[in-house]
């Protein structure tokens, strides 16, 4: 096989495990807060919905989908971790095609400063950084057991703005490489949260008609008498 197929091949590779962490991403960000999302993405709605009333029903009257986004999480951690890896072993790394083009190793001329602010991501030691703490959550509570669950606090976390910029740092580097080989990349994955925008209208659509006395008394007491008639008269 020719040099510039296996760079080639190692791309495209990363970009697969990319879009597979992106994917993830999304669903467990939709999940967890489609207010939070829309707000951010602006996903166009039909029919248009109530963010504020859409987040409650999804956050707290479906614990489904908490539990949904939970495991999308780990998944996002897990494939993202591979793609920013740095070890020898890890064969699917920016960081491996990089030294590969460094050390002549691949017979390409990709210019290397199309992977500067990627090394800025992977050479930031702050402990604080979006990568350590993706990094510290794999190696301790996901990668092997759930042993160390209980130990989990919010400030492991990166927040969803902070992981989304780090997501559109690794876009960057990802659409300048693949100019080089005259190729546009598709980084749309809107089209695979199709099929929860769908349960979402049927979710919508049960609590604003239901007469579940529990249901309707929870949503007086956390939004208010005003927003929960106009949510049952359909007034937003």
């Amino acid at each position: 096989m020719e040099e510039k197929n296996l760079c080639r091949e190692l791309l495209d590779n990363i970009y697969i495990l990319y879009i597979k962490a992106k994917i993830a991403l999304a669903e467990t960000h939709l999940m967890r807060s489609p207010k939070s999302y829309c707000e951010k993405f602006e996903p166009k709605f039909d029919p248009k919905y109530n963010l504020t009333v859409l987040d409650y029903l999804i956050r707290v009257e479906s614990p489904g989908y908490n539990e949904l986004s939970r495991k999308g999480w780990i998944l996002f951690v897990l494939e993202i971790m591979k793609i920013l890896a740095k070890g020898k072993d890890d064969n699917f790394s920016i960081m491996k095609l990089y030294n590969k083009l460094l050390h002549k190793e691949f017979n390409e001329d990709i210019p290397l400063q199309y992977f500067t602010d990627f090394l800025k991501i992977i050479n930031d030691n702050n402990t604080t950084s979006v990568l350590n703490k993706l990094k510290t959550l794999r190696d301790k509570f996901y990668a092997h057991s759930d042993a160390d669950i209980g130990k989990m606090t919010d400030e492991l976390f990166p927040t969803y703005d902070e992981a989304w910029n780090l997501m559109f740092r690794i876009e960057k580097c990802l659409i300048a490489i693949y100019k080089y080989y005259d190729t546009e990349i598709d980084l749309n994955v809107s089209g695979f949260l199709r099929k929860y925008i769908r349960e979402f209208e049927r979710l919508y659509e049960f609590f604003r008609t239901t007469n579940d006395t529990g249901i309707t008394y929870r949503f007086r007491r956390n939004l208010g008498d005003n927003t929960f008639l106009a949510f049952r008269a359909n007034e937003f």
